[in-house]
């Protein structure tokens, strides 16, 4: 799996500045914004990226040249193809236009990638968000996350490690609240041995894969593509993956218990 970074080959199209356009020239490395279409939490989202033009030192409001566009979180990106026009943007202000003739997308950055990067961010804002909700939202957050998650992780591609960079431990963190009442379960470590129910904590699960997930990503925003896939992979086969089918079976259990409780109370 090749750690080359994915990018567009895109027609710029700047406004002039008697139409709202900008006041001066773009160089390489202008840095706007991009409606593509995104929601995150419900809420329209723009996505930066990198102008590098080509053939030329600058563009002028009002002129049109050749670009590369690089997306600086290309997992946001994964559904834009050859031919789409997207508004360029400085805050709020449409400044201008960039079509897309080109999609210069390495092959192994597939679209299985895409949705298990964008499933691990949510999953390890919900794990570092988690006290400020109560414990009754905590359980439903996470069954939902940990479900996204693992459905995610089983779609990734298998692949070989490139380097020997190793990602750090990340600490649980800070003001983690648990999860109360419902912290401990009982299991057993292989459904197909018959053996006497162990404790098992959800505190422990989610945080353990929050640790796995996390370091994949410690590679992924230093655009070691191929180092972090492998790290998924590998730890979604042989750790993150036991404790997130744990702990959604607890998780389940949990949040129907909420459910009872609130029907009993409603109907006292």
């Amino acid at each position: 799996m090749s750690d080359e970074r994915p990018a567009f080959i895109v027609r710029v199209q700047l406004r002039s500045t008697a139409d709202g356009g900008r006041q001066t020239a773009i160089r390489s490395n202008y840095r706007p914004l991009f409606d593509i279409g995104n929601v995150w939490n419900d809420e329209s989202m723009l996505n930066d990226g990198r102008i590098m033009l080509l053939g030329a030192d600058e563009l002028a409001p009002g002129a049109e040249g050749d670009a590369r566009l690089e997306p600086l979180r290309p997992e946001f990106w994964d559904h834009v193809r050859p031919g789409a026009t997207i508004p360029l943007m400085e805050g709020a202000r449409i400044v201008g236009h960039v079509q897309v003739v080109e999609r210069a997308w390495p092959v192994p950055f597939s679209s299985a990638v895409a949705g298990f990067v964008r499933a691990a961010e949510s999953f390890c804002k919900c794990v570092t968000s988690a006290g400020t909700v109560t414990v009754i939202e905590r359980l439903e957050h996470a069954r939902r996350e940990l479900l996204a998650l693992y459905s995610a992780g089983a779609m990734l591609p298998n692949a070989e490690r490139v380097t020997e960079r190793e990602a750090p431990r990340y600490p649980v963190p800070e003001g983690w609240p648990g999860f109360e009442e419902h912290e401990v379960y009982w299991e057993v470590f292989d459904p197909y041995e018959e053996s006497v129910p162990v404790a098992g904590s959800l505190s422990d699960d989610i945080l353990d894969v929050y640790g796995d997930v996390r370091r994949g990503l410690w590679h992924w925003e230093k655009g070691n593509m191929a180092d972090a896939v492998w790290e998924w992979r590998f730890s979604f086969d042989t750790h993150w993956g036991d404790h997130a089918v744990d702990a959604l079976r607890a998780l389940h259990r949990a949040c129907r218990r909420v459910v009872d409780a609130q029907t009993s109370s409603g109907g006292a």
